[in-house]
C-alpha cells in the first residue's frame, strides 16, 4: 500500500513539472508580464521562418472602467503583429508583444509605462490612450531614451519637447481648426456652446477650438463654456444651462465613455440644436453605449469604419473578420503606430539600435496608414488628415476627408 502511494506521488510530481514547462513555452508571439493571464500568440503561423525576434510594448486599460478601450488597443496590437509576422516580420525577425495594464487612473498608467520601459527586450512601445498619462510619463521616457507612441492627441504632448515621444493621431491644435470649420462652415453655428472635459486633452482642444473660432470671426464668451470633470456622470445640469443660453449649436469635447453619457442625456433632455463632437463621438464605444441617442451627432474624427481609403477599408474589414465587431479609434491608433515603428526599423536597417530607430522616424513621408497618410512634422505628429462624420443608424458615416497639411 505504501509503495502504491509512493508511486502515485511521483506521477503527480512529474505531471506538475510537465504542466509548468508547457505554460512557460506557449504563446511565443505575445507576452503579458505582470498581467493576470498571457495574451494569445501574435506570431501568426509563420514564426518558424523568422530569425530572431524584436519586442514592442503595449500599455492599455485591460481592467477598470476603461477596459472596453483596452480591448480595442489589445486587438489592434495583436492584429498588427500577426500581419507583420505573416509577411516576413521586421527585417526577418518575429515581432513579439508585451502588455501592461494601466487600469483607469494616472498613477497606474505611469506605473505600467515605467514597467514596460524597464524591460530590457522592449525596443519601443505604445503608451497610454490618454494624453495626461502620456505627459506624466514623459520624464521617464526621456530618461530611458526609448521611443513611445502616445495614444493621446493633446497638443500639450509636443510641448514636452521630448525627442522620444511621437503621435500617430493629429494633435488638438489642428483638430481645433477642423472642429471650428465644421461648426461654422458645415453646421452654420455663430454662437456655439462648448462642453468640454477639464483634463489635459479637453482643455487643450477647447482652447485650440476657441482660437480657431476667433480667427473665423467668432468670439465665444466665457458664459458659453461648460467644463466637466473626467469622471462626471450627470450632465443634465450643464445641458439645461446650454438649453437656456441662447446658443445656436453645441461643440462637445471629451473621451468615449463621457461622450456616450452626453449623447444619452442630450437626447433625454430634448436639446434641439446642431451637435458636433470631437473624435470620441464617432467612436464605436460611444455609439454602442449611447444607442440611438448617438444618431444625429456630427464629429471630426480620426477614424470611422465607413472609411473610403484603400488602407482604411482593408483594416476595417480585417478587424471585423478577426474579432466579429467593428474597429474603433484606439485599435487603429496602435495598429498604425506599430506600422510606423516597422517602417522606422526598415529605414534604420536595425531592430536593436533604439536611437537609430527613433531618428529614422524623422524620415517618414507620405506613408499610407489605415487612419491617415503619415508624414514627419517638427511636432512629432504624423497624421495629415481627419474625417468629418455623421452618426446615422448606429454608424459613423464618412462625409469628407479634411486635410491639415
Amino acid at each position: 500500500m505504501r509503495k502504491t502511494r509512493f508511486i502515485a506521488l511521483i506521477l503527480v510530481a512529474v505531471m506538475l513539472v510537465v504542466a509548468g514547462c508547457s505554460s512557460n513555452t506557449s504563446g511565443s508571439g505575445s507576452q503579458t508580464p505582470g498581467a493576470s493571464s498571457a495574451a494569445p500568440s501574435a506570431s501568426g503561423g509563420n514564426s518558424q521562418t523568422l530569425d530572431g525576434s524584436v519586442t514592442f510594448g503595449v500599455v492599455a486599460p485591460i481592467t477598470g472602467t476603461n477596459k472596453m478601450v483596452g480591448e480595442y488597443v489589445k486587438n489592434g496590437a495583436e492584429m498588427a503583429a500577426k500581419e507583420i509576422n505573416e509577411n516576413g516580420g521586421i527585417l526577418g525577425k518575429e515581432l513579439k508583444l508585451v502588455f501592461e495594464d494601466e487600469v483607469d487612473n494616472l498613477q497606474a498608467s505611469v506605473n505600467a509605462m515605467t514597467k514596460i520601459m524597464n524591460y530590457d527586450e522592449v525596443v519601443a512601445f505604445f503608451g497610454s490612450t490618454y494624453s495626461g498619462n502620456c505627459i506624466a510619463a514623459s520624464p521617464v521616457v526621456l530618461e530611458k531614451k526609448i521611443t513611445m507612441f502616445a495614444g493621446g492627441s493633446s497638443a500639450n504632448i509636443p510641448k514636452e519637447n521630448n525627442p522620444y515621444i511621437w503621435q500617430a493621431r493629429m494633435t488638438d491644435d489642428q483638430s481645433g481648426i477642423l472642429l471650428a470649420k465644421a461648426a461654422t462652415e458645415n453646421l452654420g453655428m455663430k454662437n456655439p456652446a462648448i462642453l468640454y472635459s477639464t483634463e489635459s486633452f479637453g482643455t487643450g482642444l477647447k482652447d485650440q477650438t476657441l482660437a480657431a473660432l476667433k480667427n473665423l470671426g467668432i468670439e465665444v464668451p466665457e458664459k458659453n463654456l461648460f467644463g466637466f470633470v473626467v469622471d462626471e456622470k450627470n450632465f443634465t445640469p450643464l445641458i439645461t444651462q446650454i438649453q437656456n443660453s441662447g446658443c445656436d449649436g453645441l461643440i462637445a469635447i471629451g473621451h468615449q465613455m463621457p461622450a456616450a453619457l452626453i449623447c444619452q442625456q442630450v437626447d433625454a433632455n430634448g436639446l434641439d440644436m446642431p451637435l458636433l463632437g470631437s473624435s470620441s463621438w464617432a467612436s464605436a464605444v460611444c455609439r454602442t453605449n449611447a444607442g440611438d441617442a448617438a444618431n444625429g451627432w456630427y464629429a471630426v474624427a480620426d477614424w470611422t469604419v465607413e472609411v473610403a481609403t484603400e488602407e482604411g477599408k482593408k483594416f476595417a474589414e480585417a478587424y471585423k473578420t478577426t474579432y466579429g465587431a467593428d474597429s474603433d479609434m484606439p485599435a487603429v491608433t496602435v495598429y498604425d503606430s506599430m506600422m510606423l515603428f516597422k517602417k522606422a526599423c526598415e529605414i534604420a536597417n536595425t531592430t536593436t539600435d533604439k536611437e537609430a530607430i527613433n531618428n529614422a522616424l524623422k524620415e517618414i513621408k507620405d506613408f499610407n496608414g489605415a487612419m491617415s497618410v503619415y508624414s514627419y512634422a517638427d511636432t512629432h505628429c504624423f497624421s495629415t488628415s481627419q474625417f468629418m462624420t455623421h452618426n446615422e443608424g448606429g454608424k459613423a458615416i464618412m462625409m469628407d476627408t479634411v486635410k491639415s497639411r
